[in-house]
């Protein structure tokens, strides 16, 4: 058995040291991998590419400004209707927490004040405050962005450190049970017909040594024929299932 060992380990670190310095086998499985992982590959970042586009994060920027700029004579700040009768200064610093600048207006008339992105108008009922949301014809999500807004206001004006994030998946779509399963059954199949081509690479140099007569030789010396493959199957089958 300690002989038997000894020729085990023999012929193991000959197979690694054939592989490290055989260029055709590493090249060869490489072109295999290119063959076969490729296409999945360009699959998987497809999809990755696809939900990366389809859904994206609504943020205040997109829709009002952190200063008091303006754009070609159009605000783009939010506007507040002040409509309480009182001051309200924490409501507005619990805005500027969000890196928004707010507009404050005290007019009655809407229609007369210049084409804003969105409005929040600000009332008193009794001891109740009530908030009206208000949008442009223009700007998509603009009423959950408003809504987002009014309520991480309200965290920060309650001293919560959370913070609410919205996205736009517009070309969201719920996939069904039988839809997964069909793509586990294809990729499976794609990784057993992937399996089943790597053996003969690995047979590859077996054959060359049985052309060279080299494994006949090692058994004239005293070399055992268990030994002889499972020191080859000690590199191999480890490498095997790493690929």
């Amino acid at each position: 058995m300690a002989l038997w060992r000894q020729q085990v380990c023999a012929v193991r670190r000959v197979r690694f040291l054939k592989l490290k310095h055989e260029g055709k086998f590493l090249r060869s499985i490489l072109l295999f991998f290119g063959i076969f992982i490729l296409p999945m590959l360009m699959i998987f970042i497809e999809f990755q590419l696809w939900d990366s586009s389809s859904n994206w994060e609504i943020t205040a920027s997109s829709y009002f400004l952190p200063t008091e700029e303006k754009i070609q004579n159009k605000s783009a700040n939010l506007l507040i209707f002040n409509d309480t009768g009182s001051e309200i200064e924490d409501f507005i610093s619990a805005l500027k927490t969000q890196n928004i600048i707010p507009e404050i207006t005290l007019e009655k008339n809407i229609t007369s004040i210049p084409l804003h992105n969105g409005a929040i108008k600000i009332s008193l009922e009794g001891k109740s405050y009530r908030f009206t949301l208000m949008c442009s014809a223009e700007p998509i999500n603009c009423f959950p962005m408003l809504v987002n807004i009014l309520s991480n206001t309200f965290l920060r004006l309650f001293n919560s450190t959370a913070h609410i994030r919205i996205w736009s998946e517009p070309f969201y779509s719920t996939q069904s049970p039988e839809i997964e399963s069909g793509i586990f059954f294809i990729c499976l199949s794609y990784m057993l017909t992937l399996a089943a081509g790597l053996p003969p690479h690995f047979a590859v140099s077996s054959v060359e040594d049985y052309k060279l007569q080299a494994r006949a030789q090692l058994r004239l010396a005293g070399l055992f024929p268990s030994a002889y493959w499972c020191g080859q199957a000690l590199v191999d089958v480890p490498l095997f299932w790493t690929l």
